[in-house]
């Protein structure tokens, strides 16, 4: 695969969904957003409209992080929220699933769950978070299946949230991992496509996910990761 670094930006959904975020915060992320040309901005959806606001006139879509960072909303709450970031701007909604469901083997409250924020949000992509180290194998792959069947865009290794709860119970298993994303990229079928999630902190490790099968990367350091794409790299690699 050739990938050239304007390709290689637009696989990049840049985040800041810290709590703490300020308006000068998000100013300052929309202005590395669109210095990088990135795919996405993932915000939370209190800062939505600001964000709107600032890629206004760009092609860069705006992520609304929905159910964040548990998942453990009721889903009329997590419908509501969709729906009242997309009508703030959000063009893109990443939502947190009900791990606890998923892992009680409660299929039917999970997918009823997703399908509700799919029905709402329309024609705008949908990506479901899983949170990978919370789940076996099997939870991961059922989840996969689960989310493929209520239509949505993209499975999500992870929000990248690292309370302190999970790193006391799954540490060696936070974030993306290689072995995760070629997990789920075959068990999201031709339709369904793998976005990346948690500690991408290197250019190497982000090129690894991407020949495991991720077709998009989420991650707080995107500019690093643009900055060492062209100071090893130019313009293009082969992946």
């Amino acid at each position: 695969m050739h990938l050239s670094i304007h390709d290689f930006a637009k696989m990049i959904e840049f985040s800041l969904v810290r709590p703490d975020a300020t308006d000068r915060d998000i100013e300052e992320f929309c202005r590395r957003v669109r210095e990088n040309n990135f795919a996405t901005a993932c915000v939370n959806p209190v800062n939505v409209s600001l964000t709107a606001e600032l890629l206004k006139g760009t092609d860069i879509d705006i992520s609304a992080s929905i159910g964040f960072p548990f998942g453990s909303h009721i889903p009329q709450i997590k419908t509501l929220e969709a729906k009242r970031a997309i009508e703030m701007g959000a063009t893109q909604v990443d939502m947190v699933i009900n791990i606890g469901a998923l892992k009680s083997r409660k299929d039917e409250i999970v997918f009823e769950d997703i399908k509700e924020v799919v029905e709402i949000s329309g024609d705008i992509p949908v990506k479901v978070i899983l949170e990978n180290g919370f789940l076996t194998d099997e939870e991961k792959i059922r989840g996969c299946r689960i989310a493929k069947d209520a239509g949505v865009s993209f499975v999500k290794t992870s929000t990248g949230v690292e309370s302190k709860y999970l790193l006391e119970r799954v540490s060696e298993s936070i974030g993306a991992t290689v072995k995760d994303v070629k997990l789920m990229r075959k068990a999201a079928g031709e339709r369904m496509k793998v976005k990346a999630a948690g500690r991408i902190y290197t250019l190497d490790f982000a090129l690894e996910l991407i020949r495991a099968g991720a077709e998009r990367l989420g991650t707080s350091e995107g500019p690093k990761l643009i900055q060492e794409f062209k100071e090893r790299f130019g313009n293009f690699v082969q992946v």
